[in-house]
């Protein structure tokens, strides 16, 4: 009997035993998952922090190439050091392991290294400092190209095996030996901040609903009863909604302006050819009173296309009152029209007289450069205002373009934009 007992009592404390070790062990399970899935987040994060600045500082390093003033090339360095900073410390972020992860960091470390020399410096590039600058932007892009490519083929999620990232991966020539130089040294217009008020209504009689709807027909070349009012907004543009079959159009409560139009009809195959569209869009504008308006650059998109407008008033580009259209290309009928930056900046402006000709501004411009058109324009800058420049269109030794801007009082450069041409479009960098 007490055998019995004593025997059961065993089985009891070794169930007992056996099932706290069992669930010991998926605790512990658990918490080593959770470790790994955490660290597998961590790397994600930080590879797509790298992919970032990479991106970044190759674009900064062209622009640098670009520069041709002290100042420009001091805040295109700063902006350098900041992303090879950046990509550095996503660098140490991954694996330590990882093969080829050591000459990426070096070529990293070296080039935010050699960028912080030329931060403040005074006097123009040399030759051979314009030419190390060419290889760093080579490198550059080629290690994002690399980094892009490889972002793709571990998928959206980024999911890193414990050798994901391969030295074919860092690597743009072959695993052994990337080429990347060795340094010898000593040591995006549109987004623009809006004003307060809406400068283009100052001193506008504000409309009632119905002179609203008599209006908003007209821009959108309907008849009244093809709109409903059926709404207003608030903010910092109080608006009418006006509403008809696939139609919305917001109208200012103020002056009546169209601020903003959408027609979402289904499109069929296109017919028209984005020039095409782009003329339709202009005499779109001119039919409905804004003369005087530039054509910049435009997108194109499933059927569409996109152009910018800026107006022109005394021989300058107002890149701040620009004015979105987007035509059809089936039947060139408007899907589109955008005017917050027109209805936010227009207004009678009053320019001073230049500081130095164009001629002049134009031998301030990098060696590196051909001017292949020149103007003169006003741009938007920090702190909601506004500059009064020369603008360059350029290319470079290796074909790319760029716009340089150089201020007409002073010859400062006040900012460089790369262009990139793709199928559908011209964007700016």
């Amino acid at each position: 009997m007490y055998e019995t007992i004593r025997a059961k009592r065993m089985i009891s404390f070794l169930l007992c035993v056996s099932l706290l070790s069992l669930t010991a062990a998926f605790f512990f399970r658990f918490r080593w998952e959770q470790a790994q899935r955490r660290e597998v987040q961590l790397r994600q994060q930080a590879y797509s922090q790298l992919v970032s600045s990479v991106s970044s500082l190759e674009t900064a390093l062209q622009k640098a190439r670009c520069s041709g003033t002290a100042s420009m090339l001091s805040q295109m360095s700063a902006q350098i050091w900041r992303e090879a900073a950046s990509a550095s410390q996503a660098l140490s972020s991954l694996p330590p392991e990882t093969e080829g992860l050591q000459q990426v960091q070096k070529f990293i470390n070296q080039t935010g290294e050699y960028a912080y020399t030329l931060i403040g410096r005074k006097v123009s590039l040399t030759e051979q400092e314009y030419d190390t600058l060419s290889d760093l932007h080579q490198a550059a892009d080629r290690l994002s190209l690399e980094l892009l490519s490889t972002q793709a083929a571990l998928g959206e999620n980024l999911h890193f095996p414990q050798q994901a990232v391969s030295a074919g991966d860092f690597d743009t020539d072959t695993p052994e030996q990337a080429d990347y130089p060795s340094l010898t040294y000593d040591g995006p217009f549109s987004d623009h901040l809006d004003q307060l008020e809406p400068l283009a209504l100052q001193s506008l009689p504000t409309l009632s609903p119905e002179e609203a709807l008599t209006q908003g027909a007209a821009f959108c070349g309907l008849s009244q009863d093809a709109l409903t009012v059926t709404g207003e907004t608030e903010g910092d543009i109080p608006c009418y909604r006006l509403e008809g079959e696939n139609i919305s159009l917001l109208l200012t409560k103020q002056g009546g302006r169209a601020l903003l139009l959408t027609d979402g009809r289904e499109l069929t195959a296109p017919t028209l050819s984005p020039q095409k569209g782009a003329e339709i869009a202009q005499e779109f504008l001119r039919s409905r009173g804004y003369t005087n308006m530039c054509r910049s650059y435009y997108e194109t998109n499933q059927g569409t296309v996109t152009v910018n407008f800026a107006p022109v008033e005394e021989g300058r580009l107002l890149y701040p009152d620009l004015i979105k259209v987007t035509v059809a290309l089936d039947n060139g009928s408007i899907l589109g029209f955008e005017s917050r930056g027109y209805v936010m900046n227009h207004r009678v402006r009053e320019f001073t007289p230049s500081g130095l000709s164009i001629e002049e501004a134009e031998t301030l411009l990098s060696p590196l450069l051909t001017v292949k058109r020149r103007g003169q324009a006003i741009i938007p800058s920090a702190g909601a205002k506004e500059m009064d420049c020369y603008e360059f269109l350029c290319s470079t030794p290796d074909g790319a373009e760029c716009l340089v801007y150089l201020n007409t009082q002073t010859g400062e450069e006040e900012n460089i934009l790369l262009l990139l041409t793709g199928e559908n479009g011209v964007l700016t960098a």
